[in-house]
């Protein structure tokens, strides 16, 4: 990943993303980790809303 500085009047720099990782997109990277989030959000009980 590059970062372009000073392209723009604007401070902000511009990040580009390398189009390689379009071949990772649909992969599962850590299966395990995935799974136990999973079953984590599952079970978690969200905070009551306020009115």
């Amino acid at each position: 990943m590059k970062t372009l500085k000073n392209i723009s009047r604007q401070n902000l720099p511009l990040v580009v993303v390398d189009k390689n990782l379009d071949k990772l997109r649909d992969k599962i990277m850590f299966p395990e980790k995935l799974e136990k989030a999973n079953k984590t959000l599952s079970t978690a009980k969200l905070p009551k809303k306020k009115p």
